[in-house]
């Protein structure tokens, strides 16, 4: 008696951990009605942002219409899970009808997957007086088409040499998301610095057009990338304090490339984090009239590191 209690003892918070362990790998299921079958749903941590079995039973609901009681059950057991930067979806159907079937859709969000989960399970439904789908143990069906969506965004930027020394940038931003990629225009306006030059200074300013494409390498709800950058810049340069001021604008083209952070707090709502390594495609120089020398020489290298929150616009 006394060299089992021991045993026992440690059996018990072994069994517990065991079931801890257990319920947290995955969401628990429950069973939610749908005309003429019955819907379980397992969601994985890593695919909590999917819908649950109420919502997707909700869905079917006004989906599919109402049918007759039939004499066999039929099950529809889904199991969400995210892979990579896509969410995955492995539906088994038993009962009166045998099959199963994988869906995918790249993320960052489960919207798209939850959409062609909801279109499939109806038609199943529909068609549930037709000849039952064939068995397949692993069939991999084609991949959801990516959604397509816009955002606006706005942010501000630390740059350097842009048009020169230690600076600010600020910008407003239209960009077209696809699965892992992002197409973006932005228009970006750098405050006015001065320069000295004696006896004078030269005011110089910079604004302009910047276009970027940036592919998502790892992530969903926060996710890391890489970016390809080009921008048109005008400088613009004023001579002040001296015998004839003037001033001139000359256009200035640049490119480069550099990493972006981006998170998704919220499926509309995204925190953009980027920096950019920037070469100008041929060096701008300003002078003034009368006076020897080169007032001022744009550099051949620039940067430009940002922060920008971005809103879905459709």
């Amino acid at each position: 008696m006394h060299e089992r209690a021991p045993r026992l003892t440690l059996r018990v918070p072994c069994t517990l951990a065991l079931i801890g362990f257990a319920s947290f790998v995955t969401w628990p299921a429950r069973a939610a009605s749908v005309p003429g079958a019955e819907l379980r749903v397992v969601r994985t941590p890593a695919a909590r942002a999917c819908p649950d079995e109420a919502a997707l039973a909700e869905q079917l609901r006004a989906r599919t219409s109402a049918r007759a009681e039939s004499s066999a059950p039929l099950y529809l057991d889904v199991k969400l899970d995210a892979r990579g930067t896509a969410f995955v979806a492995d539906l088994r159907v038993s009962g009166r009808k045998g099959g199963e079937r994988s869906f995918r859709a790249e993320g960052p969000a489960c919207d798209a997957l939850s959409d062609v989960l909801v279109v499939s399970l109806s038609l199943l439904l529909d068609d549930d007086d037709e000849v039952p789908p064939a068995r397949r143990s692993s069939t991999q069906a084609p991949a959801a088409p990516a959604s397509t969506s816009g955002s606006l965004a706005l942010g501000g930027a630390v740059t350097n040499a842009l048009p020169r020394a230690w600076s600010s940038a600020w910008s407003g931003e239209l960009a077209l998301r696809a699965a892992r990629w992002d197409f973006a225009l932005a228009g970006f306006w750098a405050p006015e610095q001065k320069h000295a030059f004696a006896p004078g200074e030269i005011a110089l300013g910079a604004e302009g057009a910047r276009s970027r494409a940036c592919f998502a390498l790892v992530g969903r709800e926060l996710r890391f990338g890489a970016c390809a950058v080009g921008m048109l810049a005008v400088l613009r340069a004023e001579a002040e304090g001296f015998t004839s001021d003037g001033s001139k604008a000359r256009a200035w083209w640049l490119a480069g490339a550099g990493p972006e952070l981006r998170w998704f707090p919220a499926h509309s709502l995204s925190l953009g984090l980027y920096s950019h390594f920037l070469a100008g495609l041929g060096r701008q120089t300003f002078s003034v009239a009368g006076l020897p020398g080169t007032a001022f020489r744009t550099s051949a290298g620039s940067f430009w590191a940002g922060l920008d929150c971005s809103v879905q616009i459709w």
